[in-house]
């Protein structure tokens, strides 16, 4: 009897013992399921911000070609969520992969040079259509935005400042400047500064049989305020006219100082021979506008001779301009180089 209690015992834990090891082993071998909900929040996201960012070379924007590879990693990650057969390790490195690629793309944030004294900043980037009075923004956060002018029929020209491809080989992205078609943006004395000035732009004259003077870039009242302006030398020559006795262009202090593609060509100023003392004289009780591509506003031309505003003692560029801004301070050398590191192509 007591064998029987004994062989129904084992007999009961043999059967315990397989179903504990079945439960066990059915435990051990169930595959747990893929969750993808932080890697489709962490595209979400990245999508956002690709959408509601632009390249450029203004405080804000973020360099130029960065935000391919985040696009890159954005397509990666979101095939691993399209996969039913993907794995949780590869979603755990699709989204470690994506979060890498929004790090690098935060890196490329552009921050701005010398923001105190920036004045104006004027990429062209923004404009879509050049077609007359189309607005050109202002970057800098001084609301100087300006606008797409026809020149004056005295040069025979017609239409405004038409779009072209930058340095950079992106089409509508820079202007092209003929026969005074220019920009003009409205005076204002913060655009006027006296103690010092620095103007950088991008500039590309046109391959011409006859190399002509007096072809301004950006202007305000010619001779009689301040002008940046290509000569038939072919030299760069900026004229300021003072209360007494990029290219780059810097000018305060007693210097004039040159810089092409970030690096220094001269400094007039250097010997006390050459120094150029005095500050800009001030428009503020006869205001003219400021203009890029010709120089003066179309309007304010006159056929008098005797006129300050006199249409043939002018002139206007030929060629392709970008990235044009306007400083309160004599930048330094290494400011300089800043800029044309950041807007190189």
């Amino acid at each position: 009897m007591k064998t029987n209690n004994v062989k129904v015992l084992l007999n009961a834990a043999v059967v315990l013992l397989i179903a504990w090891a079945l439960v066990a082993c059915s435990k051990k071998d169930a595959t747990p399921p893929v969750v993808k909900t932080d890697l489709t929040v962490s595209i979400t996201a990245a999508n956002a911000l690709v959408l509601s960012t632009h390249e450029g070379v203004a405080a804000g924007n973020y360099l130029k070609g960065s935000q391919a590879p985040l696009i890159t990693a954005i397509a990666q990650a979101q095939a691993v969520v399209d996969d039913t057969n993907a794995t949780q390790v590869q979603v755990t490195a699709a989204i470690a992969n994506l979060a890498a690629a929004l790090a690098t793309y935060g890196n490329a944030l552009v921050t701005a040079i010398d923001p105190d004294n920036l004045l104006g900043q004027w990429t062209f980037d923004e404009i879509t259509s050049a077609v007359a009075d189309a607005a050109v923004k202002d970057y800098s956060g001084g609301n100087h935005n300006g606008a797409l002018k026809a020149g004056d029929a005295h040069w025979a020209g017609s239409g405004v400042p038409t779009l072209v491809a930058d340095r950079y080989g992106i089409a509508g992205k820079a202007l092209h400047f003929d026969k005074g078609q220019n920009v003009e943006v409205p005076f204002s004395t913060s655009l006027n500064p006296t103690a010092a000035i620095s103007i950088s732009l991008w500039f590309k004259s046109d391959v011409e049989a006859t190399l002509y003077a007096d072809q301004y870039m950006v202007a305000m009242n010619r001779w009689n305020g301040y002008k940046l302006q290509t000569q038939e030398t072919p030299k760069v020559f900026f004229t300021a006219r003072v209360v007494k006795p990029a290219a780059v262009v810097t000018f305060g202090g007693g210097h004039e100082v040159f810089y092409i593609n970030g690096a220094k060509i001269y400094d007039w100023g250097e010997t006390p021979a050459e120094a150029v003392p005095g500050n800009i004289v001030s428009l503020a009780g006869n205001p003219v506008n400021l203009t890029f591509g010709q120089d003066l506003p179309t309007s304010k031309y006159s056929t008098d001779s005797a006129s300050p505003y006199y249409v043939n003692y002018g002139g206007y560029f030929h060629g392709t301009m970008d990235e044009i801004r306007i400083y309160k301070s004599v930048l330094t050398a290494a400011q300089v180089t800043s800029i044309y590191s950041l807007e190189k192509p």
